[in-house]
């Protein structure tokens, strides 16, 4: 039986940081992606990105959720001062 060239737990290592250099290049390019866009606006050349659009819409979705979130337990709150005086 032959001896393999890289056992399991090197393999597993090299995966992970391949992992993290893949993410971290990402990570850049969307940094740089961003600076791009905003030197173009400054420029006036205004061009919308899908990235810049989607994360946008994320973030209000997100906001617009916690605000649900806070009126419906502040409903039930009322409700039950309402209801138990």
């Amino acid at each position: 039986m032959s001896k393999p060239e890289m056992t399991r737990t090197e393999l597993k290592k090299l995966k992970e940081q391949e992992e993290k250099n893949r993410k971290k290049r990402d990570k850049e390019r969307l940094k740089v992606e961003r600076e791009y866009q905003k030197q173009l606006e400054k420029e006036g050349q205004v061009t919308k990105s899908r990235v810049i659009e989607n994360e946008k819409s994320r973030e209000t979705g997100r906001f617009l959720t916690k605000a649900i979130l806070i009126v419906a337990v502040l409903l039930a709150i009322v409700l039950a001062i309402v209801f138990l005086v």
